[in-house]
Parts: C-alpha cells; sequence; structure tokens
C-alpha cells in the first residue's frame, strides 16, 4: 500500500477484456477499490450496499447457511462479507471474466478464503448445468453487473426458474438490480417475475440499487 494513497488515488493496475473494457483498481486511503467501465465493482462503498441489504433481509437469523453460491465475483466484497458472516459455509463463486477472478484473487484477497471455490464460467449455463446435478444452496446471490450494465437473462423467467431449482427447501435468493434509467421499468418487471415463480417476494432500495429477496418454499 502507499501514503500516496492518502493524498491522492493511485491506480494500480488497468486493463480491458472482450467482458469489460476498462478495468482498474486504485488504493485509495490504503485500501483497494475495483472500478470497471468507472462504475464501482467492490471496496467500501459496495460493502455498505450488501451490509444494509442483508440487514434488511435479517439474513443472519434466518436458517443455518452451509452451502452458497454467488454469481458474479468482481473483487470479491460479497464473498468476503458472507464469509464473515457465516466462516463455515463453503462458498461458490461464479465470473465469467478470468481476469476480474485474478484481480480478486491479487488484490482483494479471495485466495485467503479456504472454502471459497471460484470458477470461470458463464453464470447462465452454470445454473443450467448446477441444476442438472442437483446441486442445492442454502443462500444464492445474484450481483451480475458489467459496469452499470446488467445482462439481460437475469430477468428471464428461464434463468429466474433455474435458480428456484437451485435453492434449498427455504433457500434463499438475493438479487442485486438497479432502478434508474432503463432499469427503472425492467425493476417492476422482475418484481413481478419474482412474486409470479416464488409466491413472495421482498426488495430493499439503495441509492440506484434495488435488491430482490425471495425465499423457496416448496
Amino acid at each position: 500500500m502507499s501514503w500516496l494513497s492518502y493524498i491522492y488515488p493511485q491506480t494500480v493496475i488497468r486493463t480491458s477484456t472482450k467482458y469489460n473494457q476498462d478495468i482498474r483498481v486504485n488504493e485509495e486511503y490504503g485500501r483497494y477499490k475495483l472500478l470497471v467501465n468507472g462504475s464501482r465493482q467492490s471496496g467500501a462503498y459496495i460493502e455498505m450496499l450488501w451490509k444494509k441489504a442483508f440487514d434488511n433481509f435479517n439474513i443472519s437469523s434466518r436458517l443455518p447457511i452451509d452451502k452458497i453460491l454467488v454469481l458474479g465475483v468482481a473483487g470479491g466484497t460479497v464473498i468476503h462479507l458472507l464469509h464473515r458472516m457465516f466462516p463455515k459455509a463453503s462458498i461458490q463463486g461464479v465470473d465469467i471474466d478470468q481476469e476480474m477472478i485474478d484481480i480478486g484473487l491479487t488484490y482483494f484477497g479471495l485466495k485467503n478464503i479456504d472454502n471459497a471455490r471460484i470458477e470461470c464460467a458463464d453464470a447462465k449455463n452454470f445454473i443450467v448445468k448446477a441444476a442438472k446435478h442437483k446441486k442445492l444452496y442454502d443462500l444464492i446471490i445474484v450481483d451480475l453487473f458489467s459496469g452499470r450494465i446488467i445482462p439481460d437473462f437475469v430477468g428471464e423467467k428461464s434463468f429466474l426458474f433455474h435458480l428456484r431449482r437451485l435453492a434449498a427447501h427455504r433457500g434463499m435468493i438475493i438479487i442485486n438490480y438497479l432502478q434508474e434509467l432503463e432499469y427503472f421499468e425492467l425493476s417492476k418487471e422482475l418484481d413481478h417475475e419474482l412474486l409470479n415463480i416464488f409466491g413472495n417476494n421482498n426488495s430493499f432500495s439503495i441509492e440506484r440499487n434495488r435488491f430482490f429477496f425471495v425465499v423457496h418454499k416448496e
């Protein structure tokens, strides 16, 4: 870490891939922050959003959580937070961009979480294969972004039905979505689809984000 980061941000690495055009790791006030296409993807701000969402949905007091699936790893902020909350749970992370995984391992300490396994895969394909193998998870996190763009399939019925197949009895699913600009109407559509598919749905709005929470009760 550089003392200069306490004066002004220091760019540690800048790169691009076919999935993310502008990837930057900045050091600010002695901490790393991940920016993708100018949008914050990891760091204190992202941790704050997830903490408030988890508190709102009262995650820590629910059924024992042994298996967790995280779709969309980025720098691994949510994985670190979940590991602190459920230190004995196994965590399966999935990200389509190997460069993002490498950044999470190198700069954001993901390699230090022994019970976390990170796989480079398309989330849409991963859940189809996992469902065929009858994988079940107590908690599923959907945090799929490329900058401020969310893949269209996140709101598709087929994707949501496969998530339901992967959720254990009383298993929980949390989807991090947006609620501004073009996502204002799309978030309302997702809200409607989740209620139809799961029979329950709760949401929590903060800043530009809207978190959806459902429980698989069958």
